[in-house]
């Protein structure tokens, strides 16, 4: 049987990579988050958020290897992994922005960094819509979302991901097979994502409850509701630097959609890496450094 026991607040774990995390716990917006944390509170914080079928733990390697320079904080979004998974919350991306804030001033961040992927793009879109985030999120990197082209074919299934074959798919395993596998019709991953990575994030998706929770998360889902959202005030309200950082071989977002993107906000930057969807897995290192150039570089 899997072991989906919780972890408590303040329990330091130590990855099969050998480095740590800290594992913390606290209620904002009246609900319960989990995140993991590495780094001292004296350095410049960078927030981490995740995508589908993912959870805090996809950014292990980035959290370990960038402590050195930032206070890095990964955080289980609302229906996944450790977080509040309640079916009776708002689970639309603009109000789970909105729980996010109130998250952040619990912490008592009053600027930081944020690097996001896949639906957690989508909702960190968001929070630089929200009075006062601009300023707050001090640069912005970007992952494997689309710009200001509509998503190419394959579009991921939206509708059956918030559904009950789509809560079956999770909690069966089904989701991570297909989404993480290196072979049949448009796989998304390239380079293979080691198997203890895999194994812990199917563990993640296990949790009771969690299944549920990640189907609800896919309630306002929409590719062309979502380019309409930036193209109609979200990339205008990005006005910290923005990198649109892009796995090159992503079979559903070509580099052809992203030739004009950083022109649709006030301080673009694009850069690809060659790795499939889930690059921060597939290509760990390449991807730490191309944050850490980006922050260095362009914060302020």
């Amino acid at each position: 049987m899997t072991n989906t026991a919780p972890n408590i607040d303040g329990e330091v774990e130590v990855l099969w990579t050998g480095k740590t995390v800290v594992h913390h716990f606290v209620e904002a917006a009246g609900l319960t988050w989990h995140y993991l944390e590495s780094g001292t509170v004296d350095k410049p914080t960078i927030v981490f958020l995740h995508g589908f079928p993912e959870c805090a733990y996809a950014w292990h390697n980035q959290l370990t290897e960038l402590a050195d320079q930032y206070r890095c904080i990964a955080v289980d979004l609302k229906g996944y992994g450790q977080s509040d998974h309640r079916l009776d919350s708002n689970y639309d991306y603009a109000g789970q922005a909105s729980e996010l804030v109130q998250l952040f001033d619990e912490l008592q961040l009053e600027t930081f960094y944020l690097v996001s992927h896949d639906r957690g793009s989508v909702i960190s879109d968001h929070l630089g819509a929200i009075d006062g985030m601009n300023q707050r999120i001090t640069g912005y990197v970007r992952m494997q979302q689309s710009g200001n082209k509509p998503h190419s074919e394959p579009r991921p299934p939206h509708e059956i991901l918030h559904s009950a074959l789509g809560v079956e798919l999770i909690r069966s395993g089904q989701v991570h097979e297909m989404g993480y596998s290196t072979t049949g019709d448009n796989p998304l991953v390239v380079f293979p994502v080691d198997e203890k990575d895999l194994a812990r994030l199917a563990m993640e998706c296990a949790r009771p409850g969690v299944a549920e929770g990640m189907s609800a998360s896919f309630v306002s889902a929409g590719f062309d509701k979502e380019l309409d959202d930036r193209m109609n005030g979200l990339f205008e309200a990005m006005t910290m630097p923005v990198l649109f950082l892009q796995g090159a071989l992503d079979p559903g977002q070509q580099p052809s959609e992203y030739e004009t993107v950083t022109g649709e906000v006030a301080d673009g930057y694009l850069q690809f890496i060659e790795a499939g969807h889930f690059l921060h897995l597939e290509k760990p290192e390449a991807v730490s450094a191309a944050i850490r150039e980006f922050l260095v570089n362009s914060g302020r």
